[in-house]
Formats: structure tokens, C-alpha cells, sequence
């Protein structure tokens, strides 16, 4: 169901669509627009949730919520997947772990950098790296004592059906251990500017710590469950995948809104760039005849599309656009578009409305996206 659709025919100044996207751990209903008059479109309670599985020997052992993102992730998030010509560089402090299975060139440092979007070199972009490694879970004890790493593997798992799509990553290890341990919290940690840093993306406690014996295999799980009629699409989730390995191996198949098969590539060659990433976004507006899919990819009939203006706000990202026709314009669809660097676009977020809504000419039509991370403001 969709709220307050009526109430749009009644706004005077103009017409505000918010499509907003929940948190990790809250429901859309209980997040805090900005304190201002505006109509509103809003699904009905789309959420994103995050899980954790830890599996000992196969069996389940433990199952929770992820509860959060640390500093670098929104502004990561917001440069990676929606960079515009007003929008490629942006300040970052985040921690450089010291890892093991694959050495940074930073370590153990707090860092606090100015990173660019995909389309510039690889020194400080947030996509690339050019070793073929992957992403790492550190594992704590009790003590805080770090006795394991676990490589993630670079594919994907994504299902999808009329209530949302889940992603699933994992990593796997039997680790030499001469006595028992335990598993009290879990770090993710990302490769980022051509792995100089292992950048600690996520952190969560486990409680009740999970015990690992000698000879034990331990296996850990991440879900990420996009939950809503509309919105999340497959590309979405393969996208969000991609962002999250930053990886040669994590070279991941997107459909193009031209409907053929390509490939987000993060590997840096010799040129120094990232081989295919997003490096420009839009907003798109249409006004079809369409109904939503998982597997759409693009508006039925665009009639409009611009470059929002993208904020990071703590925990968060906007991406937002006032469109003023020259006409009345009927509306019938919304969407976010990702261009990548070979010219190819692929569409992340669709919503088709409940029914035409028509922009006046000269009226302000605002269509903001908002994306909101659980999130610790620290590194």
C-alpha cells in the first residue's frame, strides 16, 4: 500500500515525492524526515536488514542482527554508487587494519583523506585495487585477542520475489587452534584505493560469544535482506555486492538499460582506473505505462532525468532533484540510474507510483531518495 497519495493534488507550493529507504535495523515508518511540510509517497514499511549466521561445524550456532556501519561506509556508498559532475570528491577518516591473508600498505593508522569517485586514479578512489584478493572478517575473542581471518568468497548469492532480494556473502576457515575460543566480534574489512588501506568498514559484537574448538570449521554469514514491493531491484543487489568486495574477482553482471549483460569491474589496470564503475547518476523520471519488476531495467518511457544533488548526512545519503516542466507532465514512474564508465547505464532503484500524479508547469516537482545506514559515528 502506499500512504498519502491523495494528499498530493492538495500542496500548493509544490510536490515533494519522497522515496525513502529504511535503515539496516528500523522500519521506514519510524524514520525522521526532514522537519518541513511535504507531501509524501511512501511504501509501505520497505526495509533493509542485516543478519548475521555463524555456523560451527556446519551447524548453526549463532544468529543476529548486524547493528552497524562505521564512518567511511555512507560516504563510500554515496561516491561509489552516486557520483555526479557536482559531486566526486569528499573527506573520509577511517581505520587501516593490520591484516595477515594480504598486506595494506597502511596499517594500524587512522587516516583521514579526501577520496574521489570512481573515474579518477587509483591512489585515492574509493573503487580498485588491482591484487586479486578479497575482503576480510577479522575475529575477536573475548579479550579482544584477533585469532582469525576469513577471506570472503567473491560470489554472490542474491534471490529475489515479490517482498524484496537478499544477498548473501560468506567465508569459510578451519583454523589451527591448539585450545578452545571463542567468536565475540566480527570486523569487515574492505581493500580500498588499491588495497594502501584495509579500511574497517563494519563492526558487530556477538552475544553470546560462539565457542570454536581445535579441529572445529567455522563459517560465517552475512545476509542482507532489501525488503519491499518495489524499489530493489536485481541490479541493486549486484551493484551493492560489488561495492562491498572492491575486488578484481568481484567482477559482477549487471543488465544495462539498453537490456544487454555488463559487468561491474572494479580491477585497476595500467591505466590506473578502475576497468568499470559507476561514475555519474541520475534521477530519471517516466511516464509509462509500467509495472515494477525485480529484473527491470530500465523506465517504460523516460521524460525527464538530471544529476541530484547527493548529501552525506552521518549515517546517511540524499539524493535529491526539483524537475520544472514547461508543461503539465503526468508521472508515472521514478527511478535512480548509474552510469559507468564505458557509457553503459544501469538502473539501481525503481518505483513505479500507485497512480499518475501530474506535475504542473512552472510547480517544483522534488524527488528525493534517501538511504539511511545503521551507523556509529567513529572508526
Amino acid at each position: 500500500m502506499v500512504k498519502d497519495v491523495n494528499r498530493l493534488r492538495a500542496v500548493l507550493a509544490g510536490l515533494i515525492v519522497l522515496v525513502l529507504l529504511a535503515s539496516l535495523t528500523a522500519l521506514l515508518s519510524s524514520w525522521n524526515t526532514p522537519a518541513e511540510k511535504q507531501a509524501t509517497i511512501q511504501e509501505q514499511a520497505p526495509e533493509v536488514s542485516g543478519q548475521i549466521l555463524i555456523y560451527v561445524n556446519n551447524r548453526l550456532a549463532y544468529s543476529g542482527q548486524v547493528h552497524s556501519f562505521l564512518k567511511p561506509a555512507p560516504t563510500f556508498l554515496a561516491l561509489g554508487l552516486f557520483p555526479t559532475s557536482g559531486f566526486k570528491y569528499a573527506g573520509v577518516t577511517f581505520y587501516s587494519e593490520n591484516t595477515n591473508t594480504w598486506k595494506a600498505y597502511y596499517t594500524s593508522v587512522t587516516a583521514s583523506v579526501k577520496l574521489e569517485y570512481g573515474g579518477s586514479s587509483s591512489d585515492y578512489s574509493v573503487w580498485g585495487v588491482a591484487s586479486n584478493i578479497a575482503p576480510l572478517l577479522l575475529v575477536y575473542d573475548t579479550k579482544g585477542n584477533k585469532w582469525a581471518e576469513i577471506a570472503l568468497s567473491t560470489t554472490p548469492n542474491i534471490i529475489s520475489n515479490s517482498t524484496g532480494v537478499v544477498l548473501t556473502i560468506s567465508g569459510s576457515i578451519t583454523p589451527s587452534l591448539s585450545s578452545a575460543t571463542n567468536v565475540s566480534m566480527i570486523r569487515f574489512i574492505r581493500p580500498t584505493m588499491n588495497y594502501f588501506y584495509a579500511t574497517r568498514l563494519a563492526e558487530d559484537s556477538i552475544s553470546p560469544a560462539v565457542t570454536v574448538n581445535p579441529g572445529d570449521s567455522l563459517t560465517i554469514v552475512y545476509q542482507f535482506y532489501f525488503k519491499s514491493s518495489q524499489l530493489f531491484t536485481v541490479n541493486w543487489a549486484n551493484v551493492t555486492f560489488a561495492w562491498l568486495y572492491n575486488v578484481p574477482g568481484a567482477k559482477i553482471p549487471v543488465k544495462t538499460t539498453g537490456g544487454l549483460t555488463d559487468y561491474i569491474d572494479p580491477n585497476i589496470t595500467g591505466s590506473l582506473y578502475p576497468v568499470n564503475v559507476p561514475v555519474n547518476s541520475y534521477i530519471v523520471v517516466g511516464n509509462g505505462s509500467a509495472s515494477f519488476s525485480r529484473t527491470a531495467y530500465k523506465v517504460v518511457s523516460e521524460v525527464a532525468r538530471a544529476e541530484p544533488s547527493v548529501q552525506v548526512y552521518g549515517g546517511g545519503v540524499s539524493l535529491s532533484y526539483a524537475f520544472t516542466f514547461s508543461k503539465d507532465t503526468q508521472v508515472t514512474e521514478l527511478a535512480v540510474y548509474s552510469k559507468l564508465s564505458n557509457g553503459k547505464e544501469v538502473m539501481l532503484l525503481y518505483y513505479v507510483l500507485p497512480q499518475p500524479v501530474t506535475a504542473k508547469a512552472g510547480t517544483p516537482f522534488t524527488v528525493t531518495f534517501y538511504i539511511n545506514l545503521p551507523y556509529q559515528d567513529r572508526v
